[in-house]
């Protein structure tokens, strides 16, 4: 599932083990058009104890696997798009005139 990133947590369990939280959006399904009207995106989010090292912005692939009970885990994150420096293109805009 596509979803642009627009939050990080970095944490730490009270085991002193590092977890982060991402935060992103995402398009609503198919399923979800079809059954309601839907406006912008639809927030979500995944814990994981890997540092997928993502910036505010990045474009990513969330992929999950079936977890505890059946239930869907984060398993991997796949970058489709990295973000870049907002600055860059400003910078390349001023050198131009």
């Amino acid at each position: 599932m596509q979803v642009r990133i627009i939050g990080i947590k970095k944490g730490e369990t009270k085991n002193k083990k590092v977890f982060f939280n991402y935060y992103g959006l995402k398009d609503f399904s198919d399923y979800d058009r079809a059954n309601a009207e839907c406006k912008g995106q639809e927030p979500i989010d995944a814990f994981s104890y890997t540092d997928y090292n993502l910036e505010i912005g990045d474009l990513v692939d969330f992929q999950y696997q079936p977890g505890f009970q059946g239930k869907a885990t984060l398993s991997n994150i796949v970058m489709i798009e990295p973000a870049g420096n907002p600055y860059e293109a400003k910078e390349e805009k001023k050198t131009a005139k």
